[in-house]
């Protein structure tokens, strides 16, 4: 009897496996072969993997792609319905299919001069109306009219938040610090629930003339409750006034749950609302910024929104080949799922930046750190890498070592700042104007280095210079004209598409956070034994969580 040999059928072809079949073919080829030097082919490169968009440019040449990479990639995008489903998002469409619900952050920063989509009309009404709210506030404010209950002018807002409540406005805040604001108010930051950053503002604020806002979405968070709570009891104290007339003229409240701010105690007037489309980590646009318009004004506040409003339409309009929020996250989706690169640095040299990293580690990793697509099913690939990073400069004196010489491949973005303009003498103009240039270059050559490796060394260094440098690190360079409220809008915006485009990629829902949710549950119940309310250490699922509570509740008697 004659048993023929079963062939191995070949896979079907789909756009991922050709991506499949393309990664395995460029894994052959390093960085220095696609740059290939000062050749014509490296140059053209250089121009073809490079976009601007206004006073943002970014370059994808360092990126382990080539012209075929991106055909084959915006294929996939297209086979997953990305412009589908880029036209759903601002058409108002339940994109966030969990909680039924659109997700339209686009409207709070769509102008009234302008018609929004079809679909997005009521939501952007809705967001106008909030911002012209918010306007008066903020006049009240820089006027010298919102009075203390004690009858003094407000000069400082403490804004208490957490998540998406605090990253965002905080980030913009550090950003544009030294942008001309009014001098009048100074706009403070409260978020860990330890208290350690409300109690030196309690120890050097004025209480009669402290203002502050309560920004939560839920208006139900622990972090959030516990400090302003605290904050409230301290202007009391204080002043002498019992909590309820201090809500009434020193607390804002921010929420999409404004019957909560009421039963709080915060006057309707002191109310900004924005709706539950909006979530926590796209809410920098809404209210929830109300404290950066406190603190720069209302002409900031509005060339952030312009900005942001600006790469929308951007990503409405331009095909994806053009498309730089999709570009992003394509070439984000290869390094990830295609190169299996698990871990994505963010490298700001501007250190007016230090808060960008972590911004968008909730962003990114909070809409897609997930490992459940849409259908159900468990995704079987990697979605969303580790994003992590610093200060450039300071990044150089700390983990770069490991990055050149270790074991490990990482992608990175790299983003710098063209020109900065400093009122300062002609003396102090010029050393700082050196300093700028300096860490200009630093970004470049680390940009290089990552790319290149030792291949990035001069001919006439090489004998003097330790080797050794890895290279093939994957990275992008987005360089801002001025860090500017326009341009950080922008900058910001694109962010967020990016994540939009690589979660219909994977099939996931970006804008939900179940996985957040269960540790806050079991948290409420450990508080309780904490606090003494309940010894039911049976419910403790394991013997370590109980032994620390003992030990905890030993150390504190």
């Amino acid at each position: 009897m004659n048993v023929s040999k079963l062939s191995r059928s070949p896979r079907a072809y789909t756009p991922v496996t050709a991506l499949d079949a393309h990664a395995e073919q460029l894994q052959a080829q390093s960085l220095s072969d696609l740059l290939g030097g000062d050749t014509l082919s490296a140059q053209q490169r250089a121009s073809d993997l490079a976009f601007t968009f206004g006073s943002l440019h970014v370059d994808f040449s360092k990126q382990r792609i080539t012209p075929h990479t991106l055909k084959l990639l915006s294929d996939w995008a297209r086979s997953c319905g990305v412009e589908t489903k880029r036209t759903a998002l601002f058409a108002g469409k339940n994109v966030n299919t969990s909680e039924r619900r659109a997700a339209l952050h686009m409207a709070a920063r769509w102008p009234s001069t302008k018609k929004p989509p079809s679909g997005m009309e009521s939501a952007a009404a809705f967001c106008q109306q909030q911002q012209a709210r918010l306007a008066e506030m903020v006049a009240r404010v820089h006027e010298g009219q919102w009075f203390g209950a004690t009858g003094q002018t407000i000069t400082d807002v403490v804004h208490i938040g957490v998540g998406g409540s605090d990253l965002g406005p905080k980030l913009i805040s550090e950003a544009l610090a030294d942008r001309p604001s009014h001098e009048k108010v100074s706009v403070h930051y409260v978020s860990t629930m330890d208290g350690a950053q409300l109690l030196p503002l309690m120890e050097r604020l004025n209480p009669a003339t402290t203002l502050l806002v309560l920004a939560s979405k839920s208006f139900t968070t622990a972090d959030t409750q516990f400090n302003v709570r605290t904050a409230l009891a301290w202007l009391s104290e204080a002043l002498e006034i019992d909590v309820p007339t201090v809500c009434r003229y020193q607390l804002v409240g921010v929420s999409s749950k404004p019957e909560k701010m009421t039963d709080f105690g915060i006057p309707e007037a002191h109310q900004l609302v924005f709706k539950d489309w909006i979530g926590g980590r796209f809410s920098l646009w809404s209210p929830i910024g109300g404290s950066v318009a406190m603190q720069l004004g209302r002409e900031a506040f509005n060339a952030l929104l312009a900005g942001a409003h600006a790469m929308d339409q951007h990503f409405l309009d331009a095909p994806l080949e053009e498309n730089l929020p999709a570009l992003m996250a394509l070439v984000g989706a290869w390094n990830c799922q295609f190169l299996n690169i698990p871990t994505h640095a963010v490298l700001p040299y501007d250190g007016r930046l230090k808060s960008f990293s972590a911004y968008l580690q909730q962003l990114e990793m909070e809409s897609n750190g997930k490992s459940v697509g849409l259908d159900g099913r468990s995704v079987n690939h990697a979605t969303c890498p580790i994003i992590w990073g610093d200060v450039g400069p300071n990044a150089q004196h700390a983990f770069y070592q490991l990055l050149h010489q270790g074991g490990h491949t990482v992608s990175a973005d790299f983003v710098a700042v063209a020109k900065r303009d400093v009122a300062a003498a002609d003396d102090v103009r010029s050393s700082l104007c050196a300093q700028e240039q300096l860490t200009l270059a630093n970004c470049l050559a680390q940009s290089q280095l990552f790319a290149l490796g030792d291949d990035a060394i001069p001919a006439s260094l090489r004998g003097h210079m330790a080797q050794g440098y890895r290279g093939n690190h994957p990275n992008s360079l987005l360089l801002l004209k001025e860090l500017n409220a326009w341009g950080i809008g922008a900058l910001l915006a694109l962010y967020e598409h990016k994540v939009f485009v690589q979660s219909v990629l994977w099939n996931l829902n970006p804008f939900d956070q179940p996985g957040v949710e269960l540790g806050k549950q079991l948290a409420t119940s450990l508080y309780e034994m904490l606090a003494g309310e309940t010894l039911a250490h049976n419910n403790v699922k394991d013997p370590s969580t109980e032994q620390l509570l003992c030990k905890i509740n030993e150390w504190r008697q």
